[in-house]
């Protein structure tokens, strides 16, 4: 077994060779591939994976038959556990309800299954430590909790039931105000909670993964930096795992999320709504238009949350007390992202269609997000690929 994890993906024939090998002892060599695989994933959850990156990770590189196996058995391990009487981290276990929600069927070979797991095995062996954004089954009690809270649960109930009936209307004006009270609850929020602290008492920030795909996944990644910058909120992005670690307070951490979710949707109506394009030659532009246009939104939108953020510090009257606060925080943001990522390289990326730019910034305008007095037209739509 470990001889043939080892082969796969360096030496083609000799796997090959070794799994036929198993295959010979198809019952036995099925067990110890399972075993194996949940002691693999056992050590992962220790070194700061969870079960949605772990998919994420394997739907990027293998197939969804592999996925398939690394979900059923992350779900197997979570409910084991919580039979045992152990707990689990709510997020962790929103994300085992997920993956057993989005089950499929089951492998009907037996020779198929023990495949999937060797290879899955050989690709989770060579997965790096990352940072804990959550604790693990193993790891409850020993990361501190942070001294600030998450959005009260009873405001973000209807700061979502907000955000779904304005991506579910047709009407504009509508969608305005649904929008635009969603914000207001968010912001009124965020600055209530700062004022129940010094500066000397701001407690320790967070961090939250959130998975981006392709198409265009840097330009989503752009994006959801943009409203994580607006909201007090530091982002390193992991290209090759596909995904952004945001580094902040709960409470934004959460915005952060409610927003970011939001405007993904809403920037790819819009992007879809430009069409196909073409250049004078008839060769395709679209994928070059598309990565330009979500960056120009971006962009915008970030620009445009960060006045409105501004604006409502300075509607509070309490700016005196708040900003020390804020810049305590901003911080120990910032130390905690390069606590976690010592050696961060900044990127610059290049643009390469200057319409899909300019229409992206057009289209920022009209999703305005400040409170009040603008709006956030959020469009329930499906990701695009051209």
């Amino acid at each position: 077994m470990e001889a043939a994890v080892a082969a796969w993906g360096h030496e083609p024939a000799r796997f090959a060779e070794l799994l036929d090998a198993l295959t010979d002892r198809l019952h036995p060599a099925l067990e110890a591939a399972q075993a194996t695989l949940a002691a693999v994933m056992a050590q992962l959850w220790s070194r700061g994976w969870a079960p949605a990156e772990l998919v994420h990770v394997v739907s990027r590189e293998l197939t969804m038959v592999h996925v398939e196996v690394v979900a059923e058995q992350a779900v197997a391990d979570g409910r084991a556990r919580q039979r045992r009487g152990e707990s689990l981290h709510p997020r962790w276990a929103d994300q085992l309800d997920e993956l057993d929600e989005a089950a499929t069927a089951r492998l009907a070979l037996d020779m198929d299954r023990l495949r999937c797991l060797v290879e899955v095995v050989g690709l989770l062996n060579r997965l790096p430590a990352i940072p804990h954004a959550m604790p693990g089954p193993d790891l409850r009690g020993t990361r501190p909790v942070p001294a600030t809270g998450h959005l009260d649960a009873r405001m973000l109930g209807r700061v979502r039931a907000l955000l779904a009936k304005a991506e579910a209307t047709s009407f504009e004006e509508e969608a305005e105000a649904f929008t635009a009270k969603a914000q207001e609850l968010i912001a009124r929020h965020a600055i209530d909670e700062a004022l129940l602290h010094e500066v000397d008492d701001v407690g320790d920030p967070s961090l939250r993964r959130i998975l981006v795909d392709d198409p265009y996944a840097d330009a989503k990644a752009h994006l959801i930096a943009q409203v994580a910058g607006a909201n007090r909120c530091r982002v390193v992005y992991s290209s090759g795992l596909g995904w952004i670690t945001v580094f902040g307070y709960d409470h934004d951490l959460d915005a952060v999320e409610l927003l970011a979710t939001s405007l993904l949707a809403q920037a790819t109506a819009a992007m879809v709504r430009q069409g196909p394009r073409r250049d004078a030659a008839g060769r395709s532009r679209t994928r070059s238009f598309r990565r330009s246009f979500l960056y120009g939104f971006g962009q915008h939108i970030g620009e445009r949350l960060r006045r409105a953020a501004e604006e409502q510090v300075a509607a509070s009257g309490e700016d005196g007390r708040l900003l020390p606060v804020l810049a305590a925080r901003g911080d120990r943001v910032e130390a905690a992202a390069r606590g976690a990522f010592p050696e961060l390289v900044q990127k610059t990326t290049s643009i390469s269609n200057g319409s899909g730019w300019s229409a992206g910034r057009v289209a920022a305008e009209q999703a305005s997000l400040e409170v009040g007095r603008r709006r956030l037209d959020a469009s329930d739509a499906s990701d695009a690929r051209a």
